[in-house]
């Protein structure tokens, strides 16, 4: 089985042995909430109600997304945007969190909480007492499907469905370069636990709304295709098209990785107006991209993996923000192209 020599497998024990020996967790995982998100939290949720522990889940998201609402516990989430914890006898874990920012805010390093970091994301701060992070990992499902089969722990069908959905969004359903023969290898035997691949695909990607479906279509009529070859791709969402059309912030799951099938793109974003005034961004890229979705990302402050980000503009109007954007990746581009 191929394994990251650089990653030190002993932390798949500690992490399991961390779980086991404490009685109550609190999960917490990243705002925008995409499958990977759900799927690891709604399979440790399950693993922990199975131990017997006493477990929370904790996110700064209202909604989550609604094509993912089939999973088990997924209605047990706590929204929360400020961490303000600081209790005894309780675990803090951290998934698909690459910073102590990214998620639930507020959380201080400095006062080393009894906290487990569950991440697969390349620039991952290492912020917990504890951190089992791999950035070859092809998503924090597998590192948990890692962890679980470390120590032997029984995965249930319920488990085995949140695994498959973090590893099958999190990888393009299994075409994006992060895909392994470790990931395959992970999800062959999720085959033979009960998954079904065809039942699976249909959950994911064949159950939007029609709301939804209206958005990406006010989406899909902005999108613009620029650049060297027109390998990027850009695309925006106002806030009053959400009221309109009748959708939630939910909505936008996968539109990014959409505009990734015009041919020829190699990086693409969407661009989101919020309520709360902040104009956030989401992007992919794939292979023949001059420089990755989580570089670009963390030019703004933001994280993620060479793949896939997640960032924010700052005090920038979104009627502005595509042509800044826009300016900022040809910049980058020509900075890419003079040094090679």
């Amino acid at each position: 089985m191929m394994m990251n020599k650089n990653f030190d497998q002993k932390n798949l024990i500690l992490a399991s042995e961390m779980l086991k020996s404490n009685s109550s967790w609190s999960i917490f995982t990243h705002a925008k909430s995409d499958g990977d998100a759900m799927g690891s939290a709604t399979a440790l949720f399950e693993a922990g109600i199975n131990l017997g522990k006493n477990v929370r889940w904790f996110t700064p998201d209202k909604n989550l997304p609604e094509t993912y609402k089939f999973l088990s516990h997924s209605d047990e989430f706590i929204t929360c945007e400020n961490f303000g914890f600081d209790e005894e006898n309780v675990l803090y874990v951290f998934l698909d969190c690459s910073n102590e920012v990214r998620g639930v805010k507020g959380f201080d390093i400095s006062k080393n909480l009894n906290a487990l970091n569950i991440d697969h994301h390349e620039d991952n701060s290492l912020y917990c007492r504890v951190n089992c992070v791999d950035g070859l990992a092809s998503s924090t499902c597998e590192m948990l499907y890692r962890i679980f089969k470390a120590d032997n722990w029984n995965i249930t069908p319920k488990i085995a469905e949140s695994l498959y959905l973090g590893m099958f969004t999190d990888t393009g359903g299994f075409s994006f370069s992060n895909t392994t023969p470790l990931t395959h290898r992970a999800v062959a035997e999720l085959i033979e636990l009960g998954i079904k691949p065809d039942r699976m695909s249909d959950l994911i990607s064949q159950n939007k709304r029609y709301s939804d479906f209206l958005l990406w279509s006010r989406a899909m009529s902005r999108v613009k295709i620029f650049g060297h070859e027109n390998i990027f791709a850009l695309t925006t969402i106002f806030l009053k098209d959400f009221e309109e059309v009748g959708a939630d912030m939910t909505g936008t799951e996968g539109l990014s990785s959409m505009l990734m099938t015009l041919r020829g793109v190699k990086l693409a974003s969407t661009i989101t107006q919020y309520p709360n005034g902040d104009t956030r961004l989401s992007i992919r890229s794939r292979e023949g991209s001059p420089f990755g979705a989580g570089e670009l990302g963390r030019m703004f402050g933001g994280g993620g993996h060479e793949r896939a980000a997640g960032a924010s503009f700052n005090d920038v109007p979104i009627e502005e923000a595509q042509s800044k954007l826009e300016e900022i990746i040809m910049n980058k581009y020509h900075e890419c192209v003079s040094v090679d």
